[in-house]
């Protein structure tokens, strides 16, 4: 053997007696150390996965929500519809079934020169009526 191979042997065994010594010094310290970080690493990783399916959830529910939404926003508009429609078949109801006012002025004239004149409402009631056939 060579002066080199020796001193490389030499080197060798000096690391592996220092790895040695390391092991012993500090080898359960190591241990409880690597034994820790597994347990974190499991513990991140389990709640990473609870994340993901929470996050999954929530937009589910989001899409849910936003459907719902949606059918709310197209019922309101139905019953916008309806009752606008109802609004105006009442108004159009109401048009339709009021009194003229040129015709119930007129009216009034005529009953208040009927009763000027000396009549009763009686005859004033039968002529109207009269009117209303003829």
């Amino acid at each position: 053997m060579s002066n080199e191979q020796a001193d490389a042997t030499a080197q060798i065994e000096s690391v592996q007696e220092v790895d040695r010594i390391r092991d012993i010094i500090f080898g359960p310290q190591m241990r409880d150390y690597d034994q820790r970080f597994q347990i974190v690493r499991r513990d991140l990783e389990r709640l990473q996965q609870e994340l993901d399916r929470l996050a999954e959830r929530l937009a589910e529910q989001d899409t849910t929500q936003a459907k719902r939404l949606q059918e709310q926003r197209q019922e309101m508009r139905r019953a916008d519809d309806d009752l606008r429609d109802e609004l105006r078949q009442a108004t159009q109801t109401l048009t339709n079934d009021k009194v003229d006012r040129a015709a119930l002025g007129e009216l009034f004239i005529e009953l208040g020169t009927h009763l000027k004149t000396g009549g009763f409402l009686v005859d004033l009631l039968k002529d109207l009526g009269e009117k209303k056939q003829g």
